[in-house]
């Protein structure tokens, strides 16, 4: 096993602290600053928005599966600006794209709260519209100025950086929220994306390597708002991205299929794990905490990267998807919150392991000129797995039930996972 991982040997480090400082000072100063602005952002959406996202829906559409029709379609939304964004990232100013999703997200923000305060399902469609253009637009930019400011010796542990500040930020954000829950009503949550879409545009112009343009260059006739979004809409923009991944390995292709696996197995536990806790009787502050627990182990995306550049990447993704398989299997068998709450943390630990070690996986295989048009179709894998994820696991448990459908995911996943490092160690 250690020979089929091994790629190649590593100088002696001196310790887990000299490994920490190494791999820090080797990240790009503009990485860690745009990873710093992630970092604000993503606080406003998990002090309650993301937190309790699946739990606020439920309360205006008031059922489990058009709760999974809503989810599904915030991933729809998100991959109908996914492809185009990565090719419009690839010859566009990408601080305008930055600026212009968050704008986005300020509406979104106050949308979603109209929607809780008048329990408007019109109002919420629109949000959930809105927020997955911003998020298509936004994360898709984030990754692909991170993917061009890393070297193919490093890409993992920078990956690992920008996801271990994402996730931090979510992190203090439900913890937070556990207390704050408790003085406001759930709808006011939704304003703290405004607030903080607006404190992390400060930090955005701090952005080196980035043309600085003023915000009403951005809406003029023939200006950057104009020919983005006449780049989004064109269908031959898709048909060229199509046709430049024709170009590309097998390998590309494997490393794609492991970013739908993560993101229809993370979908899956974001938008339903909170509704078992609520109908285990759980309190918001309860559920705040699990959010938070949840997110814990994402917080060693940065060792996890300095890790799989050492190793076969594959190999160690499987290894981990059999492990989840199994976890999520054994979600189906519980009830009691302690059980679920430490089930849900394994499932955590597997896929925040997963998430640098995919990006690096695709960064690998990717021509520095494609960097957002693979950056899009990466994306736009995800949101396939998102959408699948919501709609398979919705209808399942409408059938069968929630523990149920569990069950049935985990024992999927894992026959697929086994048959897959199987064939892997019979080709050596």
């Amino acid at each position: 096993m250690g020979q089929l991982l091994k790629q190649n040997e590593q100088p002696e480090h001196n310790g887990i602290f000299y490994i920490i400082k190494k791999d820090f000072f080797s990240i790009p100063v503009s990485v860690k600053i745009i990873s710093f602005s992630l970092f604000l952002f993503v606080l406003g959406r998990g002090l309650g928005a993301d937190t309790f996202f699946s739990i606020y829906i439920k309360t205006i559409v008031d059922n489990v599966f058009r709760v999974s029709v809503i989810g599904a379609l915030l991933a729809l939304s998100k991959l109908f600006f996914t492809l185009p964004i990565g090719t419009v990232d690839d010859h566009s100013d990408m601080k305008s794209i930055i600026v212009l999703s968050k704008v986005f997200y300020v509406f979104a923000g106050f949308l979603y709260f109209a929607a809780g305060m008048f329990m408007s399902v019109h109002l919420l469609l629109i949000a959930v519209i809105l927020n997955g253009f911003a998020s298509a637009t936004l994360m898709t930019t984030y990754q692909t100025f991170v993917r061009e400011h890393s070297r193919k010796s490093n890409r993992s542990t920078v990956f690992g950086l920008y996801f271990s500040s994402l996730n931090l930020a979510y992190l203090i954000g439900a913890l937070i929220s556990a207390v704050l829950i408790k003085y406001i009503h759930l709808p006011y949550v939704y304003l703290f994306i405004v607030l903080f879409a607006l404190i992390s545009l400060l930090t955005d112009r701090r952005f080196p390597s980035l043309s600085k343009k003023r915000f009403h260059e951005l809406l003029g006739e023939e200006t950057f708002l104009h020919n983005f979004f006449r780049e989004v809409f064109s269908l031959k923009l898709i048909k060229d991205i199509l046709m430049s991944m024709k170009g590309y390995s097998r390998k590309l292709f494997g490393a794609l299929w492991f970013e739908f696996l993560f993101n229809f197995l993370n979908y899956v536990g974001f938008l339903f794990i909170p509704i078992v806790a609520i109908a285990n009787n759980l309190t918001l502050s309860e559920i705040a905490i699990l959010f938070g627990v949840m997110r814990l182990p994402y917080l060693v995306n940065f060792f996890t990267g300095e890790v799989a550049d050492r190793y076969n990447k594959k190999t160690l993704l499987l290894i981990i998807t059999i492990f989840l398989a199994f976890l999520f299997a054994l979600l189906g068998f519980n009830e009691n919150f302690g059980a679920i709450m430490t089930i849900s943390f394994g499932i955590a630990v597997g896929l925040a392991m997963m998430r640098p070690i995919i990006s690096g996986m695709i960064s690998d295989y990717v021509h520095p000129k494609d960097g957002g048009t693979v950056t899009s179709a990466g994306e736009f894998t995800g949101r396939i797995g998102e959408i699948c994820g919501a709609l398979i696991f919705g209808i399942l448990s409408a059938i069968v039930g929630l523990n149920s459908s569990f069950m049935i995911i985990g024992a999927i996943i894992f026959v697929i996972s086994t048959y897959q490092l199987g064939r892997k160690f019979l080709r050596r």
